[in-house]
């Protein structure tokens, strides 16, 4: 009976030390994460932003971004879909920015000079539920890995790690969505490429049969019409040439040298990309997309692929 008892004292004993252990564990952890955040410049994540704008001395109008239902949108300069996963990875990188150190908690105008502050050199607005904050960056420090920064409505100077000025200082292009054509190509219901001087190749998919329809009928290479379909789905815009052209025949668009329609089985209407001149110094293609005003320039790769013989996309004879 002893020993029971003894037994039992020491399993009480150590379920009790074993709860005192989680309890201090979870109180830890509870203080490193209440401390992590104190650290952070910025009180909020990246999925909570709706809105931003980046600035620069002398520019007429910011980048500004807005949040939408089917994604980020740019509003200004200039009116297009947003690249969602760069301005994501931006966000996310900038929420997750720590403080350095306070350097000034009341700096004279003339110490925001010497930092670049005064004027900033760049700013940056985000727009969450709660309000918004806008960030102001100045100089880059002696050593060069740091830089100086503020919020508007506070006087005090940080110091951060210059990759976070750096990742903010974004051209326009990079936040901007760059795809050329969005296809599914294994949902493709119509394929029609018209080539100037070569023979026009249509291409239809039903229920798992790929057909060629011209220039002759015949059995499609799946595999080869899936290849140039998702290098077209896969391409990436190489440069924004024009946004309000007024002259196609510049770029050889008033007769396309290369169209190409797709017809999906899940989406209504088609989708056109027409190729025109090209541009050698940039080693590239002038074409547009179908519903929009802008010139834009592809890789001489998606325009190679589209310029092959038509023999590339017909399944071969048996006896072949």
């Amino acid at each position: 009976m002893s020993f029971f008892r003894k037994s039992l004292f020491w399993v009480i004993a150590l379920v009790v030390l074993g709860g005192a252990f989680f309890i201090t564990d979870d109180r830890v952890e509870e203080a490193e994460r209440v401390e992590a955040f104190n650290l952070r410049l910025l009180p909020f994540e990246g999925a909570d932003v709706t809105a931003l704008w980046i600035g620069r001395p002398g520019e007429d109008r910011p980048t500004r971004l807005l949040r939408q239902a089917d994604g980020w949108w740019l509003v200004e300069p200039l009116r297009a879909r947003g690249d969602d996963k760069a301005i994501g990875d931006l966000l996310r990188n900038i929420t997750g920015t720590r403080k350095d150190a306070v350097l000034f908690e009341q700096p004279t105008q003339a110490k925001l000079g010497e930092l670049g502050l005064r004027p900033p050199a760049l700013e940056l607005g985000l727009i969450t539920g709660e309000g918004r904050a806008v960030l102001r960056f100045g100089g880059a420090g002696p050593t060069h890995n740091v830089a100086y920064a503020m919020f508007e409505d506070d006087p005090r100077v940080y110091r951060i790690h210059a990759d976070v000025m750096t990742q903010v200082d974004v051209e326009l292009r990079a936040l901007r969505d760059k795809t050329v054509l969005a296809i599914n190509p294994t949902g493709l219901r119509r394929m029609e490429l018209a080539r100037r001087g070569k023979d026009k190749v249509v291409i239809t998919h039903d229920r798992g049969r790929w057909d060629m329809r011209q220039p002759t009928a015949a059995r499609a290479a799946m595999a080869a019409v899936l290849e140039t379909l998702y290098l077209v789905n896969e391409a990436e815009v190489k440069a924004f040439i024009d946004e309000a052209p007024t002259d196609l025949g510049r770029y050889g668009l008033d007769a396309p040298r290369i169209t190409l329609s797709i017809e999906e089985k899940e989406r209504d209407g088609r989708q056109t990309l027409s190729i025109g001149a090209k541009d050698r110094k940039r080693r590239g293609y002038f074409a547009r997309r179908d519903g929009a005003a802008n010139i834009i320039l592809l890789e001489e790769a998606v325009v190679n692929a589209l310029l092959a013989d038509a023999d590339k996309w017909r399944e071969p004879d048996d006896g072949a």
